[in-house]
């Protein structure tokens, strides 16, 4: 039986015109990752999984100080591939990404070659350490596929990504989705709407 807790990303500073795979955590998201390194599910835990983004380390990095966990690296579980420049309106462009998912939008990797190379680092992990749980932290569009090929929808509705919060927390065993994504206790919540939203305020205070 493989478990495996799937984790998004604590909140990060945004900065416009800068690539957001260099982006690290804001003050709020280093309390979320706080937070979050005090949850039990940790005791069941016997390995992490990060994408080769400095956020999701930063969003373990309180956990360090408290345990001794193997933690791996694995470029699969990196975000969807954007281009580097600001996207204004970019909750329209995701909403087009997921709505053709087989095609580049706007030079972005298209959503099935993400999903797919996301599928591969889970299944070579798991079948590696076949006996251990993993917690894999990683980011709101990947997971948002997956956790949709989990469920067997042929693509992601746009309101579950906006649902989908910062420092949320799922359980699968054996590829079926026991707890869904939700935020734990005494970790602070931002929706990722609200983060849209503070997207769209920055991109006009640059124009």
């Amino acid at each position: 039986m493989t478990t495996l807790y799937l984790i998004t990303h604590a909140y990060t500073r945004q900065v416009p015109d800068t690539d957001a795979t260099l982006w690290r955590l804001n003050e709020v998201g280093r309390k979320q990752a706080a937070a979050l390194a005090r949850q039990p599910f940790w005791n069941r835990v016997d390995r992490v999984l990060l994408s080769s983004e400095p956020k999701t380390r930063l969003t373990v990095e309180p956990l360090w100080q408290a345990r001794s966990l193997p933690v791996q690296e694995d470029a699969r579980f990196d975000e969807l591939r954007r281009t580097p420049e600001w996207t204004y309106a970019y909750t329209a462009r995701v909403a087009e990404v997921f709505r053709r998912p087989q095609e580049s939008i706007a030079g972005w990797e298209p959503a099935t070659e993400a999903l797919t190379r996301f599928r591969s680092g889970v299944a070579e992990w798991t079948a590696r350490y076949p006996q251990e749980a993993f917690a894999l932290v990683g980011h709101g569009l990947t997971l948002s596929l997956y956790r949709a090929h989990l469920l067997g929808l042929p693509r992601v509705a746009l309101r579950d990504w906006q649902e989908l919060a910062f420092a949320a927390v799922a359980c699968v065993v054996d590829g079926l989705i026991i707890e869904d994504f939700t935020v734990p206790p005494a970790v602070p919540i931002v929706p990722r709407d609200a983060t849209s939203a503070r997207a769209t305020r920055l991109s006009r205070s640059s124009e």
